[in-house]
């Protein structure tokens, strides 16, 4: 007998103890019963809780009182009483057992594999709804306890017969033990547990798991999925709304733009519902966290790295490699991504709840809010699919078995769990007049997060179906819920991948996608040809137009050819092919290529073998020159790391912005790269520099043979007359660290003509006059002080003092700058 049960023996008040040992009819030794004067609980408990005693008590169950211990055992077994009873009232069990006289224990014959599979048929929800609407908030309706009550005579005969135990906090001082409509932590010892479990094993061949397995067993299916493997309409449609998501971001120019609280701007958000919900009203909409759906499309195709942000603009990545995955395969990855990461925050959208100061409409979820997704999920998963289930129902018995779904049980009692510093949000969970119990606010917050799973992502996934036309509170799962949950595959339904409709090319120029229509189809036809409608069936149109626009892009008209006839499944009509050749030869008569990648070598050679290569040849377009060859946009980056993966460290730079840099005097924006010293020469910040721009350097410059670096010197300067000396000094300036020195800037101007060929400096001598120009003329014009006077000085010139014990100093600095003196 395991501890624990002694312990629950222990704990039991004697008259029931009494009452349990009379009811189990058990015996002391041979036939002798037990002397209830000299109660002993080990002895008791021996008898009570022997495995094949248990094993029989629980064969003479009625059905009701089966699936009670049988769902506890499931749970656990401890769970309680009234969020028991709160399920089975929902989950219409408890009609089962209605009109069917109380029996003895020593009585009850049969089995539980005997019961009709009608008495075990769920039926639809019709059970009062756990919320109802009032004046004021949504006030919570348990099932009003009676003491001849279905649920309370069941749970009453369960207590009796000693399978059920009532926890250590119920207080029973002064009432009757085996009462079924007190509110308390119903348990299940441990024997009783194992015993379940062994009368299962012997119609199953497998451990018990919960009402659902002991319902599969007495209607004699394994709960697999029967029936076509077809993949549901819902996973389709996701697909379908990602590609139209991102259609529309690569069609718009400059991207979506966004608003400082990282929602779509007002005129973005009105072209998405344009584009995916035409039969919304979009003056009822305020933001873009109004239309949860229009939000969690964008922050999945962004966490699949189809879009992405970039100043505050949301721009479209390459999505060929995405949508050329299988269905299945794409389905999974959004799936595990909504799973396992917190881009999406479930909390923001609690129906009747407030939340202060609560998360962002776009803040990561918190990691309480991902494990809690997991644990719905193994409950989800453990539904029967395709079968209807009923939200409360559901939500009530997700209650016994993960009470502490969101608030761990470390942060504190659940009566405060719903306020700040008593949960790991530090949020105040609140209605909106009033604060929360910890009862209701379970079903609100816990449960109001279920609802919001199911009818949010998992819905929008495809994964879970809702009534369209009634108005029930229902839900179903699709059979490939199983095959997208399990990473592996292990113990899951196959399904086969689907059969994509092939397109029609007609020699109007017209294109038909027959359904099921493939995304990726719809992207390559999208690039070369103008779509006019895409419902059920895919029609685009090839015109001159879209053609021409498709060979601007790089697109070649053989590349077309075979990407239609591929599609269609055979050859397309000859005046749609001489078309596509016209076209294309019009469009290349003058060519524009815009944000063009080149690949420039040193070696033709080199270039050879990358374009002899089965590998490497896919990520080249045209050879253009012997040493130049047109890259493909999306293949950039893996032919980067290729050559880093030869050994090779490639420059990537935008190439026309370097063209004639010294002559036409653009300086495009770059760190330093160089720093320049007082004798001209040049060392190097990096051991790569920017090959542009040492380019440019070497036109001005020459090598130093004892450094190895570059230098600026008089000769070099001279090759260099027909280079503006502005350009020069100003492509020092910005390219070399702090500048150019001042007294190397004088020579540089001295070398390059910079003071218009005055490289001499004359000493005049002292005295000298300072005059106004009028009293100078009128001096000259006077015979007797013109004779007196020396010869004017140009206006050109600029004289400035210098103090005679200095003079010296300053002409020998002058000469080494390079200036003639001449002394008088």
């Amino acid at each position: 007998m395991e501890a624990s049960d002694l312990y629950l023996l222990q704990n039991v008040p004697p008259y029931h103890l009494q009452a349990v040992v009379r009811a189990r009819h058990l015996s002391q030794g041979q036939k002798n019963p037990l002397d209830a004067s000299a109660l002993n609980a080990a002895e008791i408990g021996a008898a009570l809780f022997d495995l094949d005693a248990c094993q029989d008590i629980i064969r003479s169950l009625s059905e009701l009182e089966t699936l009670i211990l049988s769902e506890l055992a499931a749970c656990g077994g401890r769970a309680n009483s009234r969020d028991l009873a709160l399920y089975f009232t929902h989950a219409q069990l408890l009609n089962r057992a209605k009109g069917k006289p109380e029996v003895d224990a020593a009585e009850v014959p049969g089995d539980v594999t005997h019961l009709k599979r009608d008495s075990l048929q769920r039926q639809p929800a019709a059970s009062p709804r756990p919320y109802a609407e009032s004046a004021n908030t949504n006030v919570l309706q348990y099932p009003t306890p009676h003491p001849h009550g279905v649920f309370e005579m069941a749970l009453h005969r369960l207590l009796l017969l000693g399978l059920l135990f009532w926890g250590k906090q119920t207080n029973f001082v002064g009432r009757d033990y085996s009462n079924g409509v007190y509110d308390g932590v119903l348990i299940v010892p441990q024997a009783v547990m194992q015993a379940m479990q062994a009368v299962m094993a012997e119609h199953s061949g497998t451990t018990f798991v919960g009402i659902d397995q002991y319902e599969a067993q007495i209607d004699g299916h394994d709960g697999k999925v029967s029936g076509e493997a077809v993949i549901s309409e819902g996973i389709l449609a996701l697909q379908r709304a990602l590609y139209l998501y991102w259609s529309l971001v690569s069609a718009t120019r400059d991207g979506l733009p966004l608003v400082s609280s990282k929602l779509l701007s007002r005129p973005a958000l009105r072209q998405v519902i344009e584009q995916l919900e035409p039969a919304m009203n979009i003056e009822q909409v305020r933001t873009e966290a109004d239309v949860p759906r229009l939000l969690f499309l964008r922050l999945l195709l962004m966490k699949l790295g189809l879009l992405y942000e970039r100043g505050g603009v949301i721009l479209h990545a390459p999505a060929e490699a995405y949508f050329a995955l299988p269905l299945l395969e794409r389905a999974r990855r959004c799936y595990r991504l909504w799973l396992e990461t917190s881009f999406w925050n479930e909390l923001n959208y609690l129906p009747g709840v407030i939340l202060r100061p609560g998360p962002g409409p776009v803040d990561p979820a918190h990691p309480e809010v991902a494990r809690a997704r997991s644990m719905v999920m193994q409950r989800v998963l453990q539904t029967q699919p395709g079968e209807w289930q009923s939200f409360p129902a559901f939500i009530a018995r997700a209650k016994l078995y993960i009470p502490y779904l969101l608030f761990p049980r470390q942060y504190g009692s659940r009566a405060e769990r719903y306020s700040t510093g008593s949960n790991p949000y530090d949020w105040d969970f609140r209605l909106r007049h009033g604060w929360l119990t910890h009862r209701e606010g379970w079903h609100l917050v816990e449960g109001g997060f279920i609802r919001t799973m199911l009818t949010g992502p998992l819905h929008w996934s495809g994964l879970v179906e809702l009534p369209e036309k009634d108005k029930s509170d229902t839900f179903r799962i699709v059979p490939q819920i199983s095959s997208i949950s399990n990473i592996t595959g292990q113990d899951a339904p196959i399904f086969d991948e689907v059969a994509w409709g092939k397109l029609v090319v007609q020699p109007n120029f017209e294109l038909i996608a027959l359904a099921p229509v493939s995304e990726a189809l719809l992207i390559t036809l999208d690039r070369f040809a103008e779509r006019t409608r895409l419902e059920q069936i895919a029609q685009y149109r090839l015109t001159k137009a879209s053609v021409t626009r498709a060979v601007q892009m790089g697109l070649r008209a053989e590349m077309m050819q075979r990407q239609l006839e591929e599609a269609a499944g055979g050859a397309i009509p000859q005046n749609v092919s001489y078309s596509l050749m016209e076209w294309e030869r019009q469009a290349r008569r003058i060519e524009l290529w815009p944000r063009m990648t080149l690949l420039e070598v040193d070696d033709a050679a080199f270039l050879d073998e990358l374009l002899a290569d089965e590998q490497t040849r896919l990520m080249f377009g045209r050879r253009l020159a012997p040493l130049l060859a047109e890259v493909k946009v999306d293949h950039m980056a893996n032919l980067q790391a290729l050559l880093w993966q030869r050994e090779y460290l490639p420059a990537l730079t935008s190439a026309w912005l370097y063209n004639n840099v010294l002559e036409s005097g653009r300086m495009p924006a770059h760190e330093a790269q160089w720093k320049l010293r007082a004798d001209g020469l040049l060392q190097p910040c990096y051991p790569v520099l920017n090959l542009y721009l040492a380019a440019e350097l070497e036109r001005f410059s020459e090598l130093d043979k004892a450094s190895g670096w570059r230098r600026i010197t008089p000769a070099s300067m001279q090759r260099s007359k027909h280079i503006p000396l502005e350009h020069i000094v100003r492509f020092l300036q910005q390219y070399c660290q702090g500048g150019v020195p001042p007294s190397f800037l004088i020579r540089l101007k001295l070398w390059g003509g910079g003071y218009e060929q005055q490289h001499v400096i004359r000493v005049e001598p002292a005295p000298m006059l300072r005059l106004p120009a009028q009293a100078l003329r009128d001096i000259q014009a006077d015979e007797e002080l013109s004779m007196l006077l020396d010869a004017e000085v140009p206006l050109e010139n600029r004289l400035v003092r210098i103090p005679p014990d200095r003079l010296t100093r300053v002409l020998e600095l002058l000469r080494e700058r390079g200036f003639a003196v001449e002394e008088e």
